[in-house]
């Protein structure tokens, strides 16, 4: 077992050391960022106390805000072949993706991604909105 396990762990190992070279050049990199830009700010003001500025955290975004519920809605409605209603669309979203369509949460998180993604894409001209009477997107 020992002889089965050591080559991967040896793997892993390499792998971290290779993940943490690469972290440590991008500290670096942000360093010589941070210097620059308060370089910068003391040309714009040379009592500016740059030592005192607090670190401010960005939130990462959400695969939504990068596109991919536009292109999962797009593709359901490819396979679909139909017009379908938004809360459709959600559902077969979240199959696609492997989510627990228990959660009525995720549910209603989704269904508000597709209507904001169908609302990008009929804007676009990628789909068009039709009334429920007649069956269609809403």
């Amino acid at each position: 077992m020992a002889d089965q396990a050591l080559p991967a762990l040896v793997k892993r190992s390499a792998e971290l050391l290779g993940d943490l070279e690469k972290a440590q050049g991008l500290v670096q990199h942000l360093h010589g960022d941070l210097a620059s830009l308060d370089a910068v700010i003391r040309q714009f003001d040379p009592e500016y106390p740059v030592g005192n500025i607090r670190p401010r955290y960005r939130r990462a975004q959400t695969p939504a805000e990068t596109g991919s519920h536009s292109w999962a809605v797009l593709d359901a409605l490819r396979v679909a072949g139909e017009q379908l209603l938004a809360a459709e669309l959600a559902k077969r979203v979240i199959a696609e993706r492997g989510l627990d369509a228990s959660d009525k949460g995720l549910r209603s998180l989704m269904a508000k991604r597709v209507r904001m993604a169908l609302r990008y894409q009929r804007t676009n001209g990628m789909a068009r909105e039709m009334t429920a009477a007649t069956g269609g997107i809403n």
